[in-house]
């Protein structure tokens, strides 16, 4: 399979997987082909593009960190603000996680919703989770990880919608109001008996940075929880790559160099790492574009190849990157991510950064 941009989505073009709407219900059915009206409809529910197969990205599979199915009822869980259900939620996802193992987290199949808010949250939850799986946690301390993940934004259902849904940047007097999502959502949970305090912390305190510039305490690194310092790295990632209505997403590359140059001053350098292991820069099946002006899409990208792919070339011939011969070679950015400048990447580091009140 591959993933093809909306914009370049030809009817006739065959789809590799079901695709659901914001409340789960199935739009378009997987082995369909796309028609002009299909690609209408995607468009007008957000979708940025989709995943097809053909026969030029045979043998190339994007492995789901957690079903489909699953995630949708999380995003129902986490929409209802049903605390029950994300209890049950998180014990799947856990259940999946490791029945599948460490899986790349190819996240272009996350990330297919319009409805932010909820998709979001259930994308943290699988990055932690994944996160977790490398730190070698605990069954049951997965569970509680991916918990506060689902749990860390609920909060939000207590903000304005016009501040929650605003197609421009926050002005100041929002953005302090935003900054109260985290303790409202701590408020949600405060008095549950059953949900266990590292959770609560971690859902309190996950924009908390490791110099002591977050929010809302302002605490240091040795006063952050393993659940606090993972749930933050998980949180900002995903925001980084999803695409919202004032800004265009970043790109895997572009993310992991900005967690990298905030390690031990927004993030803990170690989680940073161990996400660093999972992410690819180049996510599989995407369309890339090579220096030498050749064009394909990405075959395999685990391991040395996380830098230096392998590349399929439209015209069938496979390209490895990290061959000798190869290495005057590079990828530019794929055509439906634009490139963020480092202004863009520091003014969003000044943003996180600002002293606690």
């Amino acid at each position: 399979m591959r993933y093809v941009s909306l914009r370049n989505a030809k009817p006739g073009m065959q789809l590799a997987n079901s695709l659901y709407d914001d409340c789960g219900r199935i739009l378009v059915n997987g082995d369909m082909c796309l028609t002009e009206k299909y690609i209408h409809k995607l468009k007008e529910y957000g979708f940025d593009g989709v995943y097809i197969t053909d026969k030029i990205s045979e043998g190339i599979e994007v492995e789901s960190v957690i079903s489909p199915e699953l995630r949708n009822s999380g995003m129902e869980c986490v929409r209802n603000c049903d605390v029950d259900g994300c209890h049950d939620i998180a014990k799947k996802m856990v259940s999946e996680l490791l029945a599948n193992g460490a899986v790349s987290l190819n996240l272009m199949d996350l990330r297919s919703y319009d409805d932010y808010t909820y998709a979001h949250s259930v994308n943290v939850a699988a990055i932690c989770g994944v996160i977790g799986l490398g730190l070698h946690l605990k069954e049951e301390d997965l569970g509680s990880l991916v918990l506060a993940a689902l749990l860390h934004d609920l909060g939000k259902v207590k903000i304005p919608l016009e501040i929650l849904n605003k197609s421009e940047r926050l002005t100041s007097k929002e953005y302090e109001i935003m900054k109260t999502h985290s303790t409202r959502s701590y408020e949600i949970i405060r008095d549950r008996f059953d949900i266990s305090a590292k959770v609560k912390v971690a859902v309190l305190f996950h924009h908390e940075n490791v110099d002591g510039s977050g929010y809302p305490r302002g605490l240091q690194l040795e006063k952050h929880t393993l659940f606090t310092r993972i749930l933050h790295v998980a949180d900002v990632y995903d925001a980084l790559i999803s695409k919202r209505p004032y800004k265009n997403p970043y790109s895997p590359r572009e993310a992991a160099e900005y967690l990298m140059g905030g390690s031990g001053t927004m993030f803990d350098r170690k989680v940073v790492d161990q996400l660093l292991k999972y992410v690819p820069f180049y996510p599989k099946g995407t369309e890339v574009k090579l220096t030498d002006g050749r064009s394909g899409i990405i075959y395999e990208n685990s391991g040395i190849h996380n830098l230096r792919p392998i590349v399929r070339l439209f015209d069938g011939n496979m390209i490895d990157l990290a061959e000798k011969g190869n290495l005057n070679i590079t990828i530019q950015d794929p055509e439906w991510q634009g490139e963020v400048s480092q202004e863009e990447l520091e003014l969003e580091r000044l943003e996180m950064i600002k002293p606690a009140c």
